[in-house]
């Protein structure tokens, strides 16, 4: 995968995270997934397909995920509930579909959010996929958005031909 396929991801969600909750994030790193956490967490994920294929998770620990959303939807949460998880559905398909309309030459669809919740589940490469992690900071805690994005291989090979950008 590479790096510049991060960029609408990250610009979407500093664009989501002001605009919407009026709170800027801080990137604090890029790398891999860090598979050592042991921390109840709260997953969004959203798949995209198309001259595109890839994954979008956003996961948040449980008290990240808690101060986001009711900030989110101007009620208190104090523990985790069906409308949590529907806010954490809702805040990944906001960025998903923003990071969508910033990428050009590709045409794309994205499926339905789905939300997991624990620390046993872990995301796996599909083959051929690599997975990326950027690593938030935020007045609501720290999370990260970890992305499995790459071009469809007949989508690179017409792009190279016709002089397409697929960026």
């Amino acid at each position: 995968m590479k790096a510049e396929y991060l960029k609408p991801f990250i610009e979407s969600i500093t664009e989501v995270f002001e605009s919407m909750l009026g709170s800027p994030v801080k990137v604090e790193r890029i790398g891999i997934p860090d598979k050592s956490s042991e921390k109840p967490e709260i997953i969004g994920l959203i798949g995209l397909s198309g001259s595109a294929q890839g994954i979008v998770a956003v996961k948040l620990p449980e008290n990240t995920a808690l101060a986001l959303i009711s900030r989110m939807v101007g009620a208190d949460f104090n523990s985790i509930d069906s409308s949590v998880i529907d806010g954490v559905g809702e805040l990944v398909n906001i960025i998903a579909g923003n990071a969508k309309a910033k990428f050009t030459g590709h045409m794309m669809s994205l499926s339905l959010p789905t939300v997991v919740r624990g620390s046993i589940y872990k995301l796996k490469s599909l083959e051929d996929f690599i997975w990326i992690a950027v690593f938030f900071e935020s007045e609501f805690g720290k999370f990260s958005m970890e992305v499995s994005f790459k071009p469809a291989k007949t989508w690179e090979k017409e792009s190279a031909n016709a002089g397409v950008n697929s960026r």
